[in-house]
């Protein structure tokens, strides 16, 4: 009898591993994520008593809209942790430790690119590129992103597929003789052609990387860092070519939204503690069928109090963050909205509101 039971449960166990594996495998219809680069762009420990309101809730309302998957480009950490390899090590674990800890609690799958701080902050001395490799494996083993990205950047760029939405995410970095130099290139920019052309049946494509490509871009709090040669960066050419739809970038720490060659550059996010970076933008895109519906979202912050102790940082972070009550009140502020039209007549913009009336 024992025996049966347990070859009973097996059976009924089995058959609940394939059916979930077919669901999770099967293209649908809909898919919904979040994205919000640059959070929180400091060293903040969790918990932190008087961030933590504020941080459930904006998450909060991220996992109300539902999300397959949430978008970080960048920028997670301060990352100043320049005294050595064993540094690195310690302050990398200690401060991803919390940022996962903040998007685990609300079971957000989440990923994310490598931003300038990821890699301990603009600008580069020479001292500074010895570290980098260190940086990327503490931001690679922390993480854990997909592992399916060119050889040199394993768990730094990559790529995942849901139903008919491509994202790839690129590491918009690389050590170019002797200098660190804001471009995508070399094997992973042959990686991501080849990626794209593999995943050419995909409807809708979505790349994320920290830097902005173009434009005359807002910022609060930022070094502004462009990408090199901008429109005339192989990479741009790239994702023109294959008819790209968003790409998803922060390092402002404000909204610019820009359209070029059918591609919607949406500069986007925040930098969490600062006085003059009193908004945390986020934008939420949902499939339905042939159409790409995308809204901007803004919630109000407040900052306070004295500076945070952040590693070589003579002002960090405000030590209190607090939403604002007209964001308690009415919730999110939808401040722009765009639907991308994918058929075999081509491509549409419609419902351009707000941020999207260009």
């Amino acid at each position: 009898m024992k025996t049966l039971n347990y070859l009973t449960a097996m059976l009924i166990l089995g058959i609940s591993l394939v059916s979930c594996s077919e669901t999770k495998t099967q293209s649908t219809s809909e898919v919904t994520f979040v994205s919000f680069p640059d959070f929180f762009n400091f060293d903040v420990p969790a918990p932190w008593p008087r961030w933590d309101d504020a941080v459930d809730f904006f998450l909060n309302e991220v996992t109300r809209e539902e999300p397959n998957f949430v978008l970080v480009a960048g920028d997670l950490v301060n990352g100043h942790w320049w005294e050595s390899p064993q540094c690195v090590e310690q302050m990398g674990t200690l401060y991803y430790s919390s940022w996962k800890r903040h998007l685990e609690k609300h079971g957000l799958t989440y990923y994310t690119a490598v931003g300038d701080h990821e890699l301990g902050d603009d600008p580069w001395p020479a001292e500074k590129l010895e570290l980098v490799p260190h940086l990327e494996n503490i931001y690679n083993s922390m993480l854990q992103m997909p592992q399916n990205g060119p050889e040199n950047k394993k768990g730094l760029a990559y790529y995942v597929r849901e139903g008919d939405v491509l994202v790839v995410t690129v590491e918009t970095f690389e050590i170019i003789n002797d200098s660190m130099v804001a471009t995508v290139t070399g094997k992973q920019l042959q990686w991501f052609n080849e990626v794209m052309e593999q995943n050419s049946d995909a409807k809708f494509k979505i790349i994320q990387g920290h830097v902005p490509v173009w434009g005359e871009i807002k910022a609060r709090s930022s070094s502004a860092i462009m990408l090199h040669n901008g429109r005339e960066n192989p990479f741009y050419q790239s994702m023109k070519k294959y008819d790209v739809d968003l790409y998803l970038c922060g390092e402002f720490h404000d909204v610019t939204i820009l359209e070029a060659d059918g591609i919607w550059q949406v500069v986007h996010g925040s930098s969490w503690g600062r006085e003059i970076v009193n908004t945390q933008d986020y934008l939420v895109a949902r499939t339905d069928g042939d159409k790409l519906k995308v809204e901007m979202k803004q919630i109000g912050m407040e900052a306070s109090g004295g500076h945070m102790w952040n590693l070589h940082k003579n002002r960090g972070p405000r030590e209190k963050v607090t939403i604002t009550d007209e964001s308690k009140q009415n919730g999110p502020k939808i401040t722009g909205t765009l639907v991308i039209e994918k058929t075999d007549a081509g491509k549409k913009f419609l419902e351009k509101t707000g941020v999207f009336e260009l």
